[in-house]
């Protein structure tokens, strides 16, 4: 069992958001409405964050998933607050959308914890293998996609350039985390899946929302020229994340796998 490590921290945090948003928008693209089943589709969704996470994680431990699944729950929480007015926040603190914020941190965050315990007891440590890191840096590039939109839009109002700019900061630190993590050099992993797992994002996203405008639209009616700006955006992240991921493996990650061998 390794020590406390604030990279598998920051790991997790974007491992759960992408787990509890990847399964959240796919329900919405299905149409599914209900309140109470929508809870449970997010805890399903933090439970595949968690359970990546603990696997993605250095050493044995649920620690970190842990803190990450809270903290990802809590930064949300917090932004929406610091956004309210002062009578959005009164609303806020009715009994009512109490129970809806309590409800959907619970999900998100308790389903993160639990996978993470589930891959502890299910798997063990992590694996000597950077082919997995495609999958853990695809889960937690989508994350960060989620999170840079939603806060780059707060912070730009907006602006397509200030969301972009935190979600390339977003994807520079799951990079960092990824490279800081691994036990073997993960660039190919972090290109591969830092593009896809941004493109993945911005594609449902615009299906979700293409399908709210206007009601049976499909990939087909969407403009080529959208497609195209995906791509541009996902080849950025994917980049992006890959220079992160090399920074964290010559600073942290190399000394780590040099150590345990």
């Amino acid at each position: 069992m390794g020590g406390f490590s604030f990279a598998s921290v920051i790991l997790s945090y974007f491992l759960v958001a992408g787990g509890t948003f990847l399964t959240t928008i796919v329900a919405a693209r299905l149409g599914i409405q209900n309140e109470y089943l929508g809870y449970a589709i997010m805890a399903v969704g933090g439970f595949l964050g968690g359970l990546v996470a603990a696997r993605a994680s250095a050493g044995t431990t649920i620690m970190e998933p842990a803190l990450g699944s809270i903290l990802m729950v809590g930064s949300l929480l917090v932004l929406g607050l610091a956004l309210a007015d002062k009578d959005e926040r009164t609303v806020l603190l009715l009994p009512e959308s109490l129970k809806g914020l309590v409800l959907t941190a619970g999900a998100s965050a308790g389903g993160g914890i639990v996978g993470a315990i589930a891959s502890e007891k299910l798997f063990g440590a992590s694996t000597h293998s950077s082919a997995p890191w495609i999958v853990y840096i695809m889960l937690a590039g989508f994350g960060a996609a989620v999170i840079g939109t939603i806060f780059g839009a707060a912070i730009g109002n907006g602006e397509a350039g200030a969301l972009y700019g935190v979600v390339a900061i977003c994807c520079l630190l799951v990079g960092l985390a990824a490279g800081a993590s691994a036990r073997s050099r993960p660039l190919l992993a972090a290109l591969l899946g830092g593009a896809i797992g941004v493109g993945a994002f911005f594609f449902l996203a615009i299906m979700v929302f293409a399908a709210l405008l206007s009601p049976g639209v499909g990939g087909a009616d969407i403009p080529r020229d959208v497609y195209i700006g995906m791509a541009i955006v996902a080849v950025g992240a994917g980049l992006v994340t890959m220079i992160g991921a090399l920074i964290g493996w010559l600073a942290v990650g190399k000394k780590g796998s040099t150590a345990a061998a």
